[in-house]
C-alpha cells in the first residue's frame, strides 16, 4: 500500500531525476530506513565500475561492449555511508524509491529497475521494498 510518506520520498527522487545529466531519459532515487534517508542519486552519462560489472544481467549480446552509464539506483546504492554496513543496519527494512517521467508531459514513466539494479538492490544490497513509478500510476514491489 502506497502511503503519504511513500508519495513525499518519490517526491525526493524526483528532485533527484531533475540533476541527471542523461541526454534520453532522467532517473531518481532514494533509499530510505525508517523515517531517515540514506542515500540518494540519479542516473549520469559517466560509468560506474559496479554498474559495468552488474551490466552481465542485463543480457547483452555483447556484455564487453556495454558502457556501464551509472543507473540511479547504483548511484544512490554506491553512496551509501558507512555507518549503515558498521552498525549493521538491517535494509531489509528499507525502501528504495525510483523516480522516472516524460519530459514532453511531466507524467509518470515506468521506472521498474532494469536486472542488473534489481541483482544489487536484491541480492547484494539486501533491500526489502521498491516503490517505482509506471505510466498509470506507482507501484508497489516488496522483495523479502
Amino acid at each position: 500500500m502506497i502511503t503519504h510518506r511513500d508519495l513525499r520520498m518519490l517526491n525526493l527522487a524526483r528532485q533527484m531525476s531533475y540533476m541527471s545529466d542523461f541526454p534520453r531519459v532522467h532517473v531518481g532515487c532514494c533509499v530510505t530506513l525508517k523515517n531517515a534517508v540514506l542515500s540518494v542519486g540519479y542516473n549520469s552519462k559517466k560509468s560506474n565500475p559496479l554498474q559495468q560489472r552488474l551490466n552481465v544481467y542485463r543480457h547483452f549480446k555483447h556484455p564487453e561492449r556495454s558502457e556501464g552509464k551509472e543507473h540511479a539506483e547504483i548511484s544512490a546504492l554506491s553512496k551509501m555511508p558507512w555507518y549503515v554496513y558498521e552498525n549493521n543496519f538491517d535494509l531489509k527494512k528499507a525502501t528504495i524509491y525510483v523516480y522516472r517521467e516524460y519530459r514532453e508531459t511531466h507524467t509518470y514513466a515506468l521506472s521498474k529497475p532494469c536486472p542488473a539494479c534489481m541483482y544489487a538492490i536484491k541480492n547484494i544490497f539486501k533491500i526489502g521494498r521498491i516503490v517505482f513509478t509506471i505510466k498509470d500510476g506507482i507501484k508497489e514491489m516488496k522483495l523479502v
